[in-house]
């Protein structure tokens, strides 16, 4: 079983998971939660029975789309090569999905060449542009926290 936790309960994850983002996607920043009217969860580890990082999820503030109003965006999902097809991304998906509802956001977004992995999780489908789909998922508000 996958234990999925906020990367400020066991932050010493978080810089490995930071390398292997920078690994996957030279070019960005995985983990930019820039100065804004929104506060977004903290990146996500997926931890194996063993107590290994096996993957992780970061989210971003980011225009909406065909819009100028700020949201968050799941910005990078990643899980180790060896642990893919096991449904460790769909788990971190739906705690993605539990986190940011804990923190009132009442809408999820997704820029991805993924798209049926998020579509499988009921993610509705707003847009594809050259190989690359814009999802989205409305959430409701959680008002307790537990396990993500």
């Amino acid at each position: 079983m996958t234990l999925i936790l906020s990367s400020d309960d066991a932050p010493h994850f978080l810089t490995q998971l930071c390398d292997w983002f920078a690994q996957e996607w030279r070019e960005m920043d995985p983990i930019d939660l820039r100065q804004s009217d929104l506060e977004g969860p903290s990146p996500l580890l997926a931890i194996s029975e063993e107590g290994k990082l096996i993957g992780g999820l970061a989210f971003t503030i980011a225009p909406e789309p065909q819009g100028t109003t700020n949201s968050i965006w799941i910005n990078a999902l990643l899980v180790a090569p060896e642990h893919r097809g096991k449904g460790v991304a769909s788990t971190l998906i739906r705690a993605a999905e539990k986190a940011a509802a804990l923190k009132n956001i009442t809408k999820l977004f997704v820029y991805t060449e993924y798209a049926a992995l998020y579509t499988g999780c009921f993610w509705e489908l707003l847009e594809t542009k050259e190989g690359n789909s814009v999802l989205s998922k409305a959430l409701e508000p959680r008002v307790q926290e537990d396990q993500l």
